[in-house]
């Protein structure tokens, strides 16, 4: 049965597109954003956001925030569906929602709010729009919740390599890098699982 860590690792993935012979992602990732700063004061929390950095364009589909809720079960849906005052304390500041869960069965026709978009794995393993999230127009979110955003990301960054080696970017006569930071690849820091690879590799030889 697939938990909530294994969507956000399919999250992590669907998130990442580094420019070919950059370090430059499109996107910034941050896991479990509270709807303000504190224990006390941040009673809500979004499973993933999203944040696209390419320039808009005049129908306005990019630089944006995508918010998403992950539910693994039916039972974790259907009390998602009884309170949806818990997912609007995030879901107002975001231009897309997305319910993210790993089989479609789990959300019966008529269920999913006209306003939310639906991320289902595909045959390839990878996270699909089964339904896509409509732009909305989202409220200025106010410090404190810029200020959680801010904080999710950074420690959203400092844990990935925990949980995958980072992509590999090309330079110059198709050198490779580190897409995070374009050291020589596999970098020890952000690649350490390649990097481990290749120390056993040439150990053995």
């Amino acid at each position: 049965m697939a938990t909530e860590r294994d969507m956000l690792d399919l999250l992590l993935d669907r998130y990442t597109a580094i420019r070919r012979g950059t370090i430059s992602d499109r996107w910034v990732r941050a896991e479990h954003v509270k709807d303000s700063t504190g224990y006390a004061d941040g009673r809500r929390i979004a499973d993933f956001v999203a944040g696209d950095k390419y320039g808009g364009n005049a129908h306005g589909d990019k630089l944006a925030l995508h918010g998403h809720e992950v539910k693994v079960s039916r039972a974790d849906w259907l009390t998602e569906l009884r309170d949806p005052t818990k997912a609007d304390a995030i879901k107002r500041y975001m231009h897309r929602w997305w319910l993210v869960v790993p089989d479609a069965s789990i959300v019966k026709p008529g269920e999913l709010p006209d306003d939310w978009g639906l991320l289902v794995p595909g045959a390839n393993g990878k996270l699909r729009a089964r339904k896509a999230a409509p732009r909305l127009t989202p409220e200025a979110p106010p410090l404190p919740f810029i200020i959680s955003l801010m904080a999710s990301a950074a420690r959203t960054a400092h844990r990935e390599p925990l949980r995958r080696d980072m992509p590999i970017t090309y330079g110059r006569r198709w050198v490779p890098h580190c897409g995070v930071c374009n050291t020589p690849s596999p970098c020890r820091i952000h690649q350490p699982r390649a990097a481990a690879e290749t120390i056993t590799i040439e150990a053995a030889s």
